[in-house]
């Protein structure tokens, strides 16, 4: 039974006018409170099977709402808008690990070296499939599953750096729970011999020293720069007149090293002066980018016979996948020693500061070498 709302007396349910006084009755219904300007927007919509739907306020003026998601009850919706709400960057609620690789990049690479710029861009592109992942959902699988594909320990290492650093932005910016890059494990990999260019493929390179490319090859192999630290050179680090190079990088012993022109091979200071002519001091010595040169070298190796590969795009591949930028700084380590220089030299001269590291790992010796060398035992 209801109340009459005029003469308050007893009518039946669902009158619509009082039997007694003829007031009209009206249901009030219970009204949502609006939300305060700024906080958001919940609404409803029954043609999907999560009805509910929650904008966050846009960020700037004239900007549309941010999509939220979809969610099966009101309440959801709200625990998600207001969780979205309290972030400290709430534009990036639903950033994708690609906005955060641009957001964290954008600050980092203006405090590293051209060189790690290239490292960290090209082992960028092995996130490819993930990169449009919400970062909010990425997990240590995902970052895994990346790694294990690296095809050597130093990639794999090079990939988890960059995904804790990665990670590492997202729970700064409260946009993850924690940094799940941290439990990615390395890959165990059979350690192999580094191969260095044989006297043979040194002769084809002098054979094709007109080559601009094959010029700087031939000046890593003769110096032992760094890939990353021929590309960095500029002219003024250059002193011709007294047959030395100013460079290096990478650790404290390897930093603006003196690196002599080697006095007997007058060829590399022709070399050198072709890439100082018509140039500024300020300028850099051979012009181009280090992801340039890596390409030029392989290109180099293919089309000289000296390895086998294929293009791909505009990238060309080696399919041994033997012979890097880094094998000529190999090479000079093992020539270097071949020709009897003292081992504190050639740790000054390589930038080391242990010369166990230049003996374990860069001075190779052919097994005619070490055949000789036993040679030398008498009974």
């Amino acid at each position: 039974m209801l109340t009459c709302i005029k003469c308050r007396k007893t009518i039946p349910d669902g009158s619509l006018y009082c039997c007694f006084c003829g007031k009209k009755q009206t249901v009030t219904k219970s009204r949502t409170h609006k939300r305060p300007h700024g906080a958001g927007t919940i609404s409803k919509d029954t043609r999907y099977r999560k009805p509910w739907i929650a904008h966050a306020p846009a960020t700037k003026y004239g900007q549309k709402r941010i999509y939220i998601g979809s969610y099966a009850t009101r309440q959801e919706a709200q625990q998600a808008l207001d969780e979205y709400i309290k972030n400290g960057r709430p534009d990036l609620y639903n950033a994708t690990l690609g906005d955060i690789y641009k957001l964290w990049s954008d600050t980092h690479f203006k405090q590293v070296s051209q060189s790690a710029i290239s490292l960290y861009s090209a082992m960028w592109k092995h996130f490819a499939d993930i990169q449009s992942m919400p970062m909010r959902d990425l997990r240590t699988a995902h970052i895994q599953e990346i790694v294990d594909k690296a095809k050597s320990k130093s990639t794999a290492e090079i990939l988890k750096t960059l995904a804790v650093m990665l990670c590492k932005y997202a729970v700064e910016n409260d946009i993850s729970l924690k940094n799940y890059a941290e439990f990615v494990k390395i890959p165990k990999f059979e350690k192999k011999e580094k191969r260095i260019f044989t006297a043979e493929e040194i002769n084809i390179l002098w054979e094709h020293s007109n080559d601009e490319t094959v010029q700087i090859i031939l000046l890593m192999i003769y110096t032992g720069l760094r890939i990353g630290e021929v590309t960095a050179l500029k002219v003024s680090d250059v002193n011709l007149s007294d047959g030395y190079i100013t460079g290096g990088e990478k650790t404290s012993a390897g930093k603006n090293r003196i690196i002599p022109i080697p006095p007997a091979i007058p060829e590399i200071y022709g070399f050198i002066q072709n890439m100082i002519d018509g140039k500024q001091k300020n300028q850099g010595l051979v012009g181009i980018t280090t992801g340039k040169l890596r390409n030029n070298f392989y290109k180099a190796m293919i089309d000289y016979g000296i390895s086998k590969g294929h293009k791909d795009g505009n990238r060309y591949i080696l399919d041994d996948d033997t012979l890097t930028p880094h094998s000529t700084r190999h090479t000079f380590a093992s020539l270097s020693s071949s020709a009897g220089m003292r081992a504190e030299n050639l740790q000054k001269i390589i930038g080391h500061a242990n010369y166990n590291t230049t003996a374990e790992v860069y001075i190779h010796q052919d097994f005619c070498k070490l055949k000789e060398e036993m040679a030398k035992l008498k009974k």
